[in-house]
């Protein structure tokens, strides 16, 4: 039976479908993230911020604390109800949180929404990983996860264009309310997705069986090790993103030009996702992580030396080479490592989704957000922060046996699934 037919009989879609659907579940997370962006200066001036104040980043972070806490929730009682039902409902907080924050009075506020937004975002982001695991496994999910994110690489590309669109018809707070049209379209499109998790593989939602199942899925070596590379992954990442803008302001003065030079960089980022999701049939994804890996600690080095010599103020092309070349590493690396951590959960795909999504991203945005304080008007310590993070990931790969071991396949035996 060929994939296309056997996807048509589990999920109600064809190949080509299923990834462009997991890809748009995607899209909602960046377009909370990557839309608003262009907005900051504007909320600066509307809550009385100074003009150089980062407190307009802990949008992003407070967005990405929800994201990561909340994701713990939504694995067992997708692993209970199905993928469906929670799908739906987490999409349902995710547009109460555009709204609330398209009409926030105060900076308080709109950090509360951005929040709630946050919980709502944690739901499809535990879902596309559960659905895509309950369809494949192996090289075949690492190469699915791995084109979804280059097709979700797109939205990073046009988001800040949209963002300084809506900035320009209707204020910054028309930019907040625009990310909940990706929302409604998932919720109208999942008519067409099948359940993906029998009746019969549904686990009884009670305190025991669940801090049995998150237990199982902490203490196997595998899953663990690798959502913590994912976390030291994210940690740099969430930093670049919470103080481009600021970056682009202070260090550099082109401003005007962020929503163009970050939609160029997306689209890099895309194109280096895509042909990475092509060479993984080849190549197998463990010997992909361990050649990106490489390339992205030579990329940190590089950065760092690039930044000291040039006093935090580097030129500025080098720089932005130099960043869009280690986002576009990150971004092809991330999806692969994320498949090898859910390769022995089976059916505890949902809540093997929501535990490491907890620790790679609640992790990764406490860091960042100790990382953010140290990025003012120098590049030089977010080059260091991806030089730290760096070899941290890579040291919990080792650690986890990416580069000295075999995959193991293998399920968690059933008699530790048992509460």
């Amino acid at each position: 039976m060929n994939t296309a037919t056997a996807e048509q009989r589990s999920v109600g879609m064809g190949s080509n479908e299923f990834v462009w659907f997991l890809a748009t579940i995607s899209a909602t997370t960046a377009l909370g993230i990557d839309m608003v962006l262009p907005a900051f200066g504007e909320v600066r001036q509307a809550f009385g911020l100074a003009d150089d104040s980062t407190s307009v980043a802990l949008t992003v972070t407070v967005y990405f604390l929800g994201l990561s806490v909340s994701q713990i929730l939504y694995g067992p009682l997708a692993d209970r109800f199905g993928r469906k039902p929670i799908l739906l409902a987490s999409l349902g907080l995710y547009i109460a949180g555009a709204i609330a924050a398209g009409l926030a009075p105060s900076l308080e506020v709109l950090l509360a929404a951005r929040l709630l937004w946050g919980v709502g975002a944690a739901g499809p982001r535990v879902l596309l990983m559960a659905i895509a695991r309950d369809v494949h496994d192996g090289d075949r999910l690492a190469r699915v996860l791995s084109m979804a994110m280059a097709i979700f690489m797109i939205v990073p590309a046009v988001a800040p264009l949209l963002g300084q669109a809506a900035l320009a018809l209707g204020g910054w707070r028309l930019t907040f309310i625009g990310p909940l049209i990706p929302a409604m379209a998932v919720i109208l499109w999942s008519s067409r997705l099948s359940e993906t998790l029998p009746a019969t593989s549904r686990r009884p939602l009670t305190f025991a069986r669940t801090t049995t199942a998150v237990r199982a899925v902490v203490d196997n070596r595998t899953a663990l090790g690798f959502s913590l590379a994912l976390m030291f992954d994210f940690a740099a990442f969430a930093s670049f993103l919470g103080t481009s803008e600021l970056l682009f302001d202070r260090v550099y003065d082109r401003s005007t030009q962020f929503p163009l030079l970050f939609g160029a960089m997306s689209v890099v980022m895309g194109i280096t996702a895509f042909s990475s999701s092509r060479l993984v049939g080849r190549f197998g994804a463990r010997t992909m992580i361990h050649t990106m890996i490489g390339f992205a600690l030579l990329t940190a080095v590089a950065q760092t030396v690039v930044s000291v010599l040039g006093d935090g103020a580097p030129n500025f092309w080098l720089w932005f080479a130099i960043i869009t070349i280690a986002n576009s590493i990150r971004t092809s690396v991330n999806p692969l490592i994320g498949s090898e951590a859910m390769q022995p959960m089976g059916d505890l795909a949902a809540t093997a989704a929501s535990v490491m999504g907890t620790i790679s991203m609640g992790g990764g945005a406490l860091l960042a957000s100790v990382t953010d304080r140290f990025i003012l008007d120098s590049v030089t310590p977010l080059a260091f922060a991806y030089l730290g993070y760096g070899v941290a990931s890579l040291l919990t790969i080792l650690w986890a046996g990416g580069m000295l071991s075999q995959r193991s396949n293998d399920p968690i035996p059933q008699d530790q699934l048992e509460g």
